[in-house]
């Protein structure tokens, strides 16, 4: 193995290159292995999604900063972009900062929960309709 930052060998097994002493790519990955697991829990996800999503809480939690700051400064789209969001939580189509899937995904209530936001949605458009 050679070192990333001045290209002399050294041993695979290295922490530190011993010429110039930065960490090697080994150092960084038993680190990173070593941490906590800290997947976001969906149930937490969802939950920050219906109360504070036109606040971008969800994304703060999911680790998504700049989404969510633009997120708080728009007020989630006028409610659009948090509505999206929420859709797409209910179908598990939101992912963490690394990609990876929400944990304890629940699907029967991914799907009740879409069920009851189209639902709601149906009567607002009915009582505003009505209301013009």
């Amino acid at each position: 193995m050679f070192c990333s930052k001045c290209g002399k060998e050294i041993n695979d097994n290295a922490v530190i290159c011993i010429h110039c002493g930065c960490a090697t790519v080994n150092n960084r990955i038993n680190t990173h292995s070593t941490t906590v697991n800290d997947d976001r829990d969906w149930s937490i996800t969802l939950v920050l999604a219906i109360f504070l999503g036109i606040f971008g809480a969800h994304r703060f939690y999911t680790g998504h900063i700049a989404i969510a700051i633009a997120q708080l400064f728009t007020a989630g789209g006028c409610g659009i972009w948090a509505l999206i969001d929420l859709i797409r939580l209910c179908a598990n189509h939101i992912k963490d900062e690394k990609g990876h899937k929400l944990k304890k995904y629940n699907e029967e209530v991914g799907l009740s929960v879409f069920i009851i936001i189209f639902l709601l949605i149906m009567i607002g458009c009915i009582i505003f309709t009505s209301c013009i």
